[in-house]
């Protein structure tokens, strides 16, 4: 093996994987011992054929009709199933060819632990019976105010009873009589936007929520009422999961309530995703919402034809130029009106305006401009704040009741000296740059994350001086929002499970409003598991030691079944401790193992790391269990490759390179299946920035963080441009 073959030994590498992959393996036939009575059954028949191979030795009957075997479908639900045997067979049938694959899962697990035994999964109603003082719930009426979110809340309650155990409850508006369920709205301070509370009397139950925020307050007061008091875990979030039970009573003198921690919680990105999404948008609450470049997203002051807005994505303006005010107040006066003449309502619908600026740190620096930063403590965001106040208190003079939105980001984290926001203004305050693999609030970590890759930027980006300005923001103003980082980048991305608890802590205790968390949303992370932990937090910020974990034991239970939950949760353990034990790093270094940390760190583990999951993956319960965890593999797979491969190349081991080789066929395979086009992999490995596997040592660093080369798999490929000539000096030598 010759050292000069590195980069042409990488690309024929991937090249050849991905030439030898296809979709997941399917049976090429179907055991003999299997009979099927539907056409339905053919996945579930083929998967078990799989699965079991030789092991498959009883007579198997399976499909979702079952006429003459005593068995009625039609009362399972749609992932309900029977295992029983009947006679000389093993039969396993279904409503839905869902329930036929998790028979089939279960079933072989049963096989390969030595003991088949008789199984009914989800047949009927989860619940028997609803008691609410002492009546069944059958006898009860829900009634609630007339109006439309207050309707649609009723209703929603009226559809999961009904679910539930069966009972169809009518929805009327009036005053209750008894025996009710009874839902009105109340206003009161101690509830912020989206609280509520509830009670049980002799008559029935009363179900209270704010009036804070009527658009969404009485679905939260529903959602999070069935999941804590009927046991409904995950109906808030995503993933609802509620238990079998013979009876849920709520007898007289019962009761309960929570209070959103936050106004705002908003957690997941939602651009460039793949596959597996938040099941919905339940996780958001109240209408003010965290800024997002506002000024560049809706381009205003953006048609000025001079210097002051060439390109919102790369200059900023001169923010104190009179030309500009003019200009951009015109513009937001204009897209404000157009909002009020299409029927928004200021205070009912229509709550903020983002004026954020645009994402650079292209600042002017012109001498008024120049005299301000130096006079304000060196910070841009005098520029901001001095326009922004000005903007905000002539429109609010015609248009009262919005807020809006600036950035403290890129140039504008630190505070300034002796300028306040106005009353109407949000902060969004942005942990960008600093470290993500310790909490934010500084205790663990003091180091600059950039400085340890050789990069310098505008300020100190350590956790301790980015919390000690959000604390200074928090001294000027109430309004404030966090923006978390948690960027997209695939099978590069950290986990965040050890720090979400001290972050959101971090928040409440200090008074932030509400935080934005940018997150992972192809499953290609553990990312989902940390947001939904934090939206837990952000209902029940004391949770004790003991509920927090078992919270999170639920929440992996619903996410990757029972069986597989804790081998995920020693996976999530095993690889936090290489983040908690390595130096601080920053997101923009691709959140992943690749970067400055000790490859040996993670090579240590990275063995570990791939036979929990791929045990994991044998014990998934349903076809949508094994596809998380085959993301879940993915990430493992890409992480060791990506530390793995040249350390392996220049210690001569051609039985690691060719191991490392059939993971990464695995991944392909598993990606392919899944639906992601490897080939075009700037948004699977990589987001902004290159992932740099073992080159640094032999090129410039800065030569590979430019924006307009992009490095996709586990190898040198054609760059989206022209390479700067260094690197192809570089590569030349090397025999690129």
């Amino acid at each position: 093996m010759k050292r000069t073959l590195s980069l042409i030994l990488a690309a024929i590498f991937v090249a050849s994987v991905l030439a030898s992959c296809a979709a997941a393996p399917t049976a090429s036939a179907v055991n003999a011992n299997i009979r099927l009575t539907s056409s339905d059954a053919g996945d579930a028949a083929a998967w078990l054929t799989d699965r079991l191979g030789e092991k498959l030795t009883d007579r198997v009957v399976l499909g979702t009709d079952a006429d003459g075997y005593g068995v009625d479908v039609s009362v399972l639900e749609s992932d309900g199933y029977v295992i029983r045997s009947l006679g000389g067979e093993i039969a396993l049938f279904a409503r839905t060819a869902d329930g036929l694959d998790r028979a089939v899962r279960k079933y072989a697990k049963m096989v390969e632990a030595g003991a088949v035994t008789d199984v009914t999964y989800h047949e009927g109603f989860r619940v028997k019976r609803i008691e609410i003082a002492g009546r069944n719930v059958a006898e009860y009426t829900i009634y609630c105010e007339d109006e439309a979110n207050m309707l649609r809340a009723a209703s929603e309650f009226a559809a999961r009873i009904a679910k539930a155990c069966g009972a169809s409850l009518p929805v009327v508006t009036g005053e209750p009589s008894a025996p009710y369920i009874a839902l009105k709205y109340v206003r009161d301070e101690t509830l912020s936007s989206c609280g509520y509370r509830w009670s049980v009397a002799a008559e029935g139950l009363t179900l209270e929520c704010s009036d804070g925020y009527k658009p969404q307050s009485a679905d939260h007061a529903v959602w999070r009422f069935l999941e804590n008091a009927f046991g409904w875990f995950g109906l808030s979030f995503g993933n609802e999961t509620l238990a079998e039970a013979d009876v849920i009573s709520l007898p007289v003198g019962e009761s309960g309530g929570e209070v959103n921690a936050f106004l705002e919680i908003m957690p997941g990105g939602d651009w460039h995703c793949i596959g597996d999404l938040f099941d919905h948008n339940k996780n958001t609450l109240y209408g003010i919402k965290h800024a997002c470049h506002g000024m560049q997203t809706n381009k205003f002051g953006g048609s000025l034809s001079n210097s002051q807005v060439k390109d919102w994505a790369w200059d900023q303006p001169c923010w104190l130029d009179e030309d500009f005010y003019e200009e951009s107040y015109a513009d937001i006066l204009a897209y404000i009106e157009e909002k009020v003449t299409a029927g928004g309502v200021i205070g009912e619908d229509f709550f903020f305006v983002d004026i954020a600026h645009g994402d650079n740190a292209e600042w002017c620096a012109c001498k008024q401009c120049r005299k301000m930063f130096l006079a304000e403590g060196g910070t841009h965001a005098a520029h901001i704040l001095t326009w922004a106040n000005r903007i905000v208190g002539e429109i609010n003079k015609d248009h009262p009741g919005l807020y809006y939105g600036i950035f403290a980001y890129q140039g504008t984290n630190k505070p300034p000296k002796t300028i306040t926001p106005c009353d109407q203004l949000y902060i969004t305050y942005c942990f960008d740059v600093c470290c993500s693999a310790h909490s934010l609030d500084g205790k663990d970590c003091t180091e600059d994350p950039l400085l340890n890759i050789g990069i310098t930027t505008w300020d100190p980006r350590d956790n301790k001086t980015m919390s000690g300005y959000l604390l200074d923001w928090l001294k000027l103003t109430k309004n404030v929002y966090v923006w978390y980082y948690g960027l997209m980048n695939g099978c590069s991305q950290m986990s965040y499970v050890h720090t979400v608890r001290d972050d959101i802590r971090f928040f409440y205790e200090n008074g932030v409003k509400g935080y934005y968390w940018e997150a992972d949303n192809q499953g290609l992370s553990t990312d989902k598991v940390s947001i939904w932990l934090a939206y837990g937090l952000s209902w029940n910020i004391d949770m004790t030691d003991e509920a927090f974990d078992a919270y999170y034991d639920r929440i992996l239970c619903a996410l990757y079944g029972e069986d597989a939950a804790p081998w995920v949760k020693e996976y999530i353990t095993i690889a936090e401790r290489v983040y908690q034990e390595g130096h601080c790093m920053t997101c923009w270094q691709n959140y992943g193992f690749p970067s400055h940390m000790s490859d040996t760190m993670y090579l240590s583990v990275a063995d570990e790391l791939f036979d929990i999951i791929e045990r994991a993956v044998t014990l998934a319960g349903s076809r949508t269990e094994e596809q998380r965890l085959w993301r879940l593999s993915c990430e493992s797979i890409y992480k060791t490759c990506s530390n793995g491969y040249f350390p392996a190349y220049n210690a001569d081991d051609d039985e690691r390179i060719a191991e490392l080789k059939r993971r990464y066929g695995l991944l392909v395979e598993r990606m392919t299946a899944l639906g992601i086009d490897v080939t075009a992999q700037k948004f699977v490995f990589v987001n902004w920035t290159p992932l740099r596997i073992g080159y640094e040592k032999d090129l410039e660093l800065e030569a590979w963080t430019k924006k307009d080369i992009i490095y996709s798999d586990f190898s040198v490929t054609k760059p989206t441009r022209e390479m700067p000539d260094r690197v192809a000096e570089l590569l030349a030598e090397r025999g690129g």
